[in-house]
């Protein structure tokens, strides 16, 4: 096993960028002589040219190879053609300077593929899974004990809802209650639901449900509360669109005959996300989806150019579906 190369792979990116960041604040290793490469811009040959030369002033370097793509099952529609037979040479002899981190935000790896062989055989590797809810919602209070603030139960439930077991969220949301609890001694569900960021993507997911089962006025509310805590309709729009292209996905997976768990792990949502995301591509027909999708972009259009106000534009196509 190489102490010069590092995988750390699963489906939470910001345990993967922490870990990351561990090990160049471990090695001591300053800015110049850390450099990252994206393996869905750049062809890995790049990177392993920059991880044989010698470093700048320093002892060590490291190389980061960002979306390690061709680790795992996905198949990106525009993919580098990576020469992975160069990646192979290096890790049969790898450069004692350099340390080589191979990030792969995906929860599964491909273990038939030559090349994930070869590094799960060499590398240190690492798994970054996210908490599970048990764990979270101890890691909360242990954070805010450490200010001799408790949590009700009831407050920790909504916090948990709210920051959908997304690593990322629990760090900052924890902190920012961290920051509003300074002077008191305990945490209610409604300090949680004043401070705590509900995530906007989940609350575009209830827009799309609500409008799909004809709930207008509740996906307009929820619309209205999203604009009053200043997000941007143009924001929110994107997501609609995205949300709208995930079901025709998720309706093509299921015609390839892709169970629950598959769509999960293709999307690295929770069961209770796919749950949804499967029950929103059944239960409305293609023709009204593909229409509320044309509808979008020709409103991302009319806004774009200047046609009509992105705040009104947004809640005429949802009073209008």
């Amino acid at each position: 096993m190489s102490k010069q190369i590092y995988l750390f792979y699963g489906s939470d990116s910001f345990i993967i960028k922490t870990k990351t960041n561990q090990l160049i604040k471990k090695e001591d290793i300053d800015g110049f002589n850390v450099s990252v490469y994206d393996a869905e811009e750049v062809n890995i040959e790049d990177a392993i040219n920059d991880a044989s030369t010698i470093p700048f002033m320093s002892d060590k370097k490291i190389i980061v190879v960002k979306n390690a793509h061709f680790l795992s099952t996905i198949a990106l529609k525009k993919a580098i053609n990576h020469n992975l037979d160069s990646l192979i040479r290096y890790i049969d002899n790898p450069v004692e300077e350099t340390i080589l981190i191979i990030q792969a935000p995906y929860g599964k790896l491909d273990e038939r593929k030559a090349i994930t062989k070869a590094i799960l055989a060499d590398a240190i590797v690492e798994k970054c899974e996210p908490m599970k809810r048990i764990e979270l919602g101890s890691w909360i209070k242990r954070q805010l004990g450490k200010n001799s603030v408790s949590i009700d139960n009831d407050a920790l439930e909504e916090m948990l809802n709210r920051i959908d077991s997304n690593t990322e969220v629990l760090v900052s949301e924890t902190q920012k209650l961290s920051l509003y609890s300074d002077d008191l001694s305990r945490v209610t569900k409604e300090i949680v639901q004043k401070v705590v960021t509900k995530n906007v993507e989940d609350n575009v997911y209830e827009i799309t449900n609500n409008i799909l089962e004809g709930k207008t006025s509740k996906a307009l509310e929820i619309y209205n509360d999203l604009v009053m805590h200043s997000e941007d309709p143009l924001r929110i729009l994107g997501i609609l669109v995205n949300k709208y292209r995930e079901i025709l996905h998720v309706k093509l997976l299921l015609n390839q005959k892709k169970d629950k768990t598959e769509i999960a792990r293709y999307y690295n949502a929770s069961p209770g996300r796919a749950f949804y995301m499967i029950k929103n591509a059944n239960q409305v027909p293609l023709n009204i989806v593909q229409k509320h999708l044309i509808k979008l972009e020709e409103l991302d259009f009319q806004i774009k150019s200047g046609r009509i106000d992105k705040k009104i534009g947004l809640e005429l196509f949802i009073l209008g579906t």
